[in-house]
């Protein structure tokens, strides 16, 4: 029976009111199935996909743009932005019997609301451009702006599929200038995950 639980992955559905946007819907879970492949992903607490419950089916989706070589990661409790590092692994310890090692975990990287929200909040070890930079990264700082206020005017309309085409175009600018954590990592990967939702998983709408 602990096989079976430790093995078993959530399946969910997004949720909203009638005449609400789905963007302010929420996932909920509905069951559970054991999946033979996707119990061979390890776990990591900023993990490199998204699984999406199409049917009685999952689809996984790459997160962020993902290096070669990189490992293709899946999260069995809660991401590093939902709860902290104290309070998580203490769970993964108990129920599936290891301490994480990922990045997010070595480096304690804090809950959402405690991260850098601006560019001016970003510690200097975290940025990817050199003093040599400087005359392009107020170009490359609107670029990011840009991008995420026009991937939202497309949310707003109900265009997912323009939307999710420019996320890993946004991810590639918010790279340039620095690496995670910060509120933009996160705030783009809650974004394109509801698209994927919205766009693929199971959805109901519920009365009033």
């Amino acid at each position: 029976m602990e096989v079976a639980t430790m093995n078993s992955h959530e399946i969910g559905q997004m949720e909203a009111q009638r005449g609400q946007n789905w963007l302010l819907g929420q996932t909920v879970p509905v069951g559970c199935a054991l999946e033979p492949t996707l119990v061979l992903l390890n776990h990591a607490c900023d993990p490199t996909m998204i699984r999406v419950n199409i049917g009685t089916s999952t689809a996984g989706f790459a997160s962020r743009n993902i290096r070669k070589g990189e490992e293709i990661t899946d999260c069995y409790s809660w991401s590093y932005d939902i709860t902290k590092f104290e309070d998580r692994n203490p769970d993964l310890l108990k129920k599936y019997k290891f301490q994480c090692g990922c990045m997010a975990c070595k480096e304690k990287w804090t809950t959402f609301h405690d991260l850098p929200r601006s560019f001016n909040d970003v510690p200097d070890e975290k940025l990817n451009f050199s003093p040599e930079d400087l005359p392009h990264i107020q170009g490359k700082m609107m670029n990011v702006q840009k991008l995420g206020s026009k991937i939202n005017q497309l949310q707003q309309k109900d265009d997912f599929d323009g939307a999710m085409s420019l996320y890993g175009e946004f991810n590639a600018a918010i790279q340039q200038l620095m690496a995670p954590p910060h509120q933009f990592y996160v705030i783009a990967r809650r974004s394109y995950a509801s698209c994927l939702w919205v766009k693929y998983g199971n959805k109901i709408r519920r009365d009033n």
